[in-house]
């Protein structure tokens, strides 16, 4: 039996009309009602107007699949996937998609709308830079704690490096005070710092805290140590600059047995005896390395201070000697100029001392350069020293500290203008959670890298050549046929996800 029933909608004040069906339900032995809306009534004529029917689509739809389906791929089998699942139960996809974003080379979040719309996504629609900044705004450290927890589980072996990072904003000097609308003025600091503990097998980051400066003295080191404490972490060696390196500190590491690697400024005592003792016999062929793309001349030996012994790592670049010593002599010549005007720079208060003679005399000043001086820095120019009491292989070694800078430029400019107005970056919980969702992108990056690292085929092809042949991978829909057609995937790109352990034809219709 059928009627047409007439229902009125509240909010917009339209009567629609429905088709009242009357069907006998033999499972359930009762008749059921099933609706189907005809139109709207006009309310001049009474007539019902029929809905306007779904518009075929004449055109057909590109979208890029082939970076997300290798990056998903890659995220399931490092076990990311699940402990984004455990860090955000509802979010997961959404915040998926936003490290395929910035892994795919993009550093300005505002831009995702459009990248989501041309590109097929974990989260499968749009992505409104307004659902960006609420699952930024709703990261808490609890967030992270999840993620590591279950993330800590995929790390084989015990030993780890915690390492120190200052990353500069795009705030300059002049608006470091920020206000906004009727809001009082919010004081920014230019700088983000970050500490990041590292697995020392293959350099896959755990965890993070966001900190207000590097720590400078042994105290410093235990409050960021004591950081991860819910981690239990058995032994974790601090990467540390030479800015931390003097003699107190470095007598107090050692008296402790706290597992470190520092770099030593040359006029360290322990730097300068080193590079005497392998000065005049460095530059031999049997010495020479490349080591993370860069070519030197290494020695390593045991050496002891007070007693105690450390593992002493030197690098030589004649190259970087040769620029080194005429940026030296340029800046000089700048310092002589400044003492002889009397104009003077407050950042070379050291070289003015160090290497000048300064004589007042009756006829006006006399400025000499301290000839000793100058060619003992030209004894040191071009080395490199690292010191540590746990890394006896100097590659390990240049590549933990080295990892720092690349560390680093990830994290650069994440308070850029077009993102912290949108994204509200101006808030400590706001800038935690993009901080959060770059330290997951260094994750993913840092596993390609080193597969990359890993295949002769993939070491010299570049991470932007890699995503670029993973883009040209493309779904395209088309009207009138139900399952889309897929670009062929090549012989060269079904190798590369071979190295990377995904499966070239698991990819189907999404």
């Amino acid at each position: 039996m059928s009627s047409i029933v007439y229902l009125k909608n509240k909010s917009t004040g339209k009567v629609y009309a429905y088709l009242n069906e009357s069907k006998w339900d033999p499972e359930k032995k009762k008749c059921v009602c099933k609706r189907k809306c005809l139109g709207h009534l006009d309310p001049n004529t009474g007539d019902i107007v029929p809905n306007r029917g779904k518009k075929e689509r004449d055109y057909a739809i590109v979208s890029t699949v082939g970076t997300s389906f290798f990056l998903e791929a890659i995220a399931e089998r490092i076990g990311l996937k699940s402990a984004l699942k455990s860090a955000y139960p509802d979010d997961w996809k959404l915040a998926l998609s936003c490290v395929f974003y910035l892994l795919d080379g993009h550093t300005v979040m505002e831009g995702i709308t459009h990248w989501s719309e041309d590109n097929v996504t974990p989260y499968g629609r749009p992505i409104d830079i307004r659902d960006v900044e609420r699952l930024i705004s709703e990261t808490t450290e609890n967030t992270m704690f999840s993620f590591c927890r279950e993330w800590r589980d995929g790390f084989t072996g015990d030993d780890f490096y915690m390492l120190n990072t200052q990353s500069i904003s795009s705030y300059k000097s002049r608006s470091e005070r920020i206000g906004f609308n009727d809001l009082p003025e919010v004081t920014v600091s230019p700088t983000i710092s970050i500490n990041m503990v590292l697995n020392m097998k293959d350099d896959m980051p755990l965890a993070f805290t966001l900190v207000p400066r590097s720590p400078k003295d042994l105290t410093g080191l235990r409050r960021r140590e004591s950081d991860y404490r819910w981690l239990s972490l058995p032994r974790i060696t601090h990467v540390l600059d030479n800015e931390f390196c003097n003699t107190d500190n470095f007598e107090s590491l050692l008296r402790t047995n706290q597992r470190f690697l520092i770099r030593a400024s040359p006029e360290f005592p322990l730097a300068r005896d080193s590079i005497g003792r392998v000065k005049d016999r460095i530059m031999d062929l049997d010495n020479y390395r490349t080591i993370e793309g860069e070519q030197f001349f290494v020695m390593s030996f045991l050496n002891y201070w007070n007693g105690r012994r450390c593992f002493v790592h030197i690098y030589f670049s004649p190259e970087d000697a040769e620029n080194e010593f005429s940026l030296f002599l340029s800046l000089l010549d700048e310092c002589k100029l400044e003492l002889e005007r009397h104009v003077y720079v407050e950042e070379h208060k050291d070289f003015y001392e160090k290497y000048f003679i300064i004589t007042e005399t009756k006829a006006g000043r006399l400025v000499e350069q301290n000839g000793d001086a100058i060619m003992a820095y030209n004894d040191v120019a071009g080395f490199f020293v690292l010191i540590s009491n746990t890394v006896k292989d100097p590659q390990k070694a240049f590549r933990y500290y080295t990892r720092k800078d690349d560390i680093e430029s990830r994290f650069e400019n994440l308070r850029n203008p077009r993102d912290r107005a949108v994204l509200k970056l101006y808030t400590d919980q706001n800038l935690y959670g993009r901080v959060f969702l770059q330290f997951l992108a260094v994750i993913m990056h840092s596993h390609i890298t080193n597969v990359m690292d890993d295949h002769a085929m993939l070491r010299s092809a570049g991470y932007r050549d890699l995503l670029h042949d993973m883009s040209s991978i493309k779904k395209v829909s088309i009207p009138g046929f139900k399952t889309p057609f897929y670009t062929n995937i090549n012989n060269a790109m079904n190798e590369t996800m071979k190295a990377f352990g995904v499966n070239a034809s698991s990819l189907r219709p999404q």
